[in-house]
């Protein structure tokens, strides 16, 4: 027998004691926590794929969500967010007729299956899984947290455009026969602030209305992204948006742990992902301008010098780190000087 049978105790009967919910958030939990998971994995892909060179024209319009309600209305980014959210394995397939991608059916999935099996690809399409997605776990738990702060702020606003009407010893100096008679002096007074006139009140009556605890959501909203900056492997500052406060803080501390963390998810998931549904090959490319600016004045300074303190490999291994190329790449050949003709005469300027 368990306690609550033993006591007599029902949490599901309803006594007509119960207060009701008021102001529910419109948005259900379930629905809450999959958007907002489902939309932080989107925009982290679609920051990547701006940073990736090697895709062309032909295979751009597959990534992308499409109006139209056709086979083509999700589009690569969508579909690979949905499976990071929902930790589910993916077999899709690119038509290059018809420059989608599609989700395989029961008969292709198990065609691509036993395809990897046998040789760790297919020719048919790609097999993505994410059931060990474990930072989905997390930033699940702390999307819900923040549903419980926005839902307790979402009350709390709307309690505040209540007027409370606090008439002094209400309860003492009023029987309940004659209740009736102080309902209607609280009736006409509320009306009256709602047409904007003025009211009669006693010197101890107050009018005021509830002020939403600001300060705490503020302190759950900067803890939340905390933890989430810290599963996402980005900067909290791209999760909320905001720019990084201070008086000598240029945002470039921020904006390089953008680019490594953007770097992850390129090399687990953007690069493998596309280079085998549409057989190209990508390279991730860095948006820090300031970087070119550094390479820049290196190149000066290199000339200048020449290869006597510093040698000409390690000048090349400088610059490539510097402009984000690959270890190995060299610079042109200088252009050979035109032919002068020995007959003309040299102008003197």
């Amino acid at each position: 027998m368990s306690l609550t049978s033993l006591f007599g105790w029902n949490f599901n009967s309803d006594s007509g004691t119960e207060l009701p919910n008021i102001f529910p958030l419109s948005v259900i939990e379930r629905d809450f926590v999959a958007i907002d998971t489902t939309n932080t994995f989107a925009k982290i892909l679609t920051d990547v794929v701006e940073r990736t060179h090697g895709i062309s024209e032909q295979y751009r319009p597959a990534l992308w969500d499409n109006c139209l309600q056709s086979e083509a209305k999700e589009g690569l980014i969508t579909r690979l967010a949905k499976g990071m959210a929902e930790k589910r394995d993916l077999f899709l397939i690119f038509d290059p007729a018809l420059g989608v991608i599609v989700e395989a059916t029961a008969t292709e999935q198990q065609k691509i299956k036993d395809d990897y099996a046998k040789s760790g690809e297919s020719s048919l399409g790609i097999y993505v899984s994410f059931k060990n997605f474990m930072r989905t776990d997390m930033l699940k738990l702390y999307s819900t947290l923040e549903y419980c702060t926005v839902a307790s702020l979402s009350k709390s606003m709307n309690i505040s455009k209540a007027v409370q009407i606090k008439m002094a010893d209400l309860r003492k100096s009023v029987s309940l026969t004659d209740s009736s008679e102080v309902k209607i002096q609280a009736k006409v007074i509320a009306t009256a602030l709602a047409n904007g006139k003025d009211v009669l009140l006693d010197g101890g009556d107050k009018i005021e209305t509830s002020s939403p605890d600001l300060k705490s959501v503020d302190a759950a909203m900067l803890f939340i992204n905390q933890k989430k900056s810290f599963y996402l492997g980005l900067p909290a500052s791209y999760i909320t948006g905001e720019a990084p406060k201070g008086l000598g803080d240029s945002g470039e501390g921020d904006a390089k742990a953008v680019e490594r963390g953007l770097k992850n998810y390129y090399f687990s998931i953007i690069k493998p992902v596309l280079e085998s549904i549409f057989k190209i090959k990508t390279n991730f490319k860095s948006q820090d301008f300031r970087q070119i600016t550094s390479a820049l004045e290196a190149l000066k300074t290199f000339a200048l010098v020449g290869g006597d303190l510093v040698s000409r490999d390690n000048q090349t291994m400088i610059i490539n780190k510097l402009l984000d190329l690959d270890e190995g790449s060299k610079g042109d050949e200088a252009a050979a000087p035109p032919d002068q003709n020995p007959n003309q005469p040299v102008r003197v300027v």
